[in-house]
């Protein structure tokens, strides 16, 4: 029989090109590296003009180690005329046709300029695809590679502790929630090529729109992916905001503006939405009851205020055990929680900012190590944390 392909999709702007590249050589390491994996690999690199010219040089050597270079033409235009990432997406798959490479023995495994693969995440997609029962898989992202112990970081272990919640709803029927990565997962070609990633202006949320499309479409085809992909945190509290920040006008635009989103969970999604703004308001009042000491109030917020830390204490601790193999920077103790405080209260007013603040196409944050002040990169070391 012949084998299937599997297409690993890198797609960015390209202004990142030191990530980028750590990126596409973990594929190309592993997929040279790892026996009998069961299919054939591809690389592209779907990136903007402006990418490629920030370092030619960069992509060119890349080129010349195996992976395809897809600089997405300054003038091209989707029929609808989308904006920002899923106009280079939908180009990708345009692309992909045109070679032939919209068939059902085609996998697409999309990858963000940081998204890095290991042996584990190779061979959870051939397992993905030899059981054959789903025709998308995504699974959990951790957040080691240039790990630091800033409030940002530690803030991230709790993402990768939600995906166990995320992945739960994914493959549920109905996927109640709004939750949806737009790296780390695998869709097979002509499953994603007909339902497109083409949409009017811009949508902060391609890839909760695109989930919604295959699921109204196609309906519950999700799947598990097993295997881990390996990312990097924010680096400074304004990148977190900012990244928290188009997140929610993701949300915002799919609840007002997706067309194929059904009423029901249409409701659900703005009620994820609007739990996410409730936290503001939920701390002040705790803040104004303690300062007040109108203790009526406090003990009818205590019912929710103990299950909320208490899950919130648990997302942290998961988190880090799940992170515990892959970074080994030392953190004490008691900056571990001061950090996961200030990042998550970082996370709490993020979503009154995006409601005071207007979706940027180019808002996307730095993902390469800022400079010390000798000028060197910070290092870290993406293998244990000790605490």
């Amino acid at each position: 029989m012949r084998q299937p392909t599997v297409l690993f999709q890198i797609t960015a702007i390209g202004k990142h090109p030191r990530a980028l590249e750590a990126s596409t050589r973990s594929v190309l390491h592993w997929v040279r590296n790892t026996p009998k994996l069961g299919f054939r690999p591809l690389v592209w690199l779907v990136i903007e003009p402006e990418g490629y010219w920030s370092a030619p040089e960069a992509y060119e050597r890349l080129e010349r180690s195996g992976a395809k270079l897809v600089v997405v033409p300054p003038g091209y235009r989707t029929p609808s005329g989308t904006l920002g990432k899923a106009r280079a997406l939908q180009y990708a798959a345009e692309e992909r046709h045109r070679l032939g490479l919209s068939t059902p023995e085609v996998w697409v495994y999309h990858q963000d300029e940081e998204t890095c693969v290991g042996q584990d995440t190779l061979l959870g997609i051939a397992a993905f695809i030899r059981d054959g029962r789903s025709l998308v898989g995504a699974g959990i992202i951790l957040y080691p590679i240039d790990w630091l112990g800033t409030p940002s970081h530690v803030q991230e272990l709790t993402r990768s502790y939600d995906d166990l919640r995320v992945l739960d709803s994914m493959t549920a029927p109905g996927n109640p929630t709004a939750g949806f990565h737009g790296s780390h997962f695998l869709v097979r070609a002509d499953i994603e090529d007909s339902v497109g990633w083409d949409s009017k202006g811009y949508s902060p949320s391609e890839d909760l729109v695109f989930e919604i499309r295959v699921r109204a479409r196609y309906g519950a085809v999700f799947g598990v992916l097993k295997g881990f992909a390996y990312e990097k945190g924010a680096f400074s509290l304004r990148d977190q905001l900012r990244q928290r920040r188009r997140w929610m006008h993701g949300v915002l635009h799919a609840v007002f503006h997706c067309r194929e989103l059904p009423l029901r969970r249409r409701v659900t999604v703005a009620y994820s939405g609007l739990s996410w703004i409730s936290a503001l308001p939920s701390v002040v009042i705790l803040v104004a009851s303690i300062e007040l000491r109108y203790g009526p109030l406090l003990i009818f917020t205590s019912i929710f205020t103990g299950f909320i830390w208490v899950s919130m204490i648990l997302a942290y601790v998961e988190g880090l055990r799940l992170h515990a193999l892959y970074v080994t920077r030392r953190v004490s103790l008691l900056r571990f929680f001061a950090s996961g405080l200030v990042g998550a209260l970082v996370d709490v007013v993020a979503p009154w900012y995006a409601l005071v603040t207007r979706p940027v196409i180019g808002d996307f944050i730095p993902k390469e190590r800022p400079t010390d002040a000798t000028g060197e990169r910070a290092t870290a070391s993406p293998t244990a944390v000790q605490l």
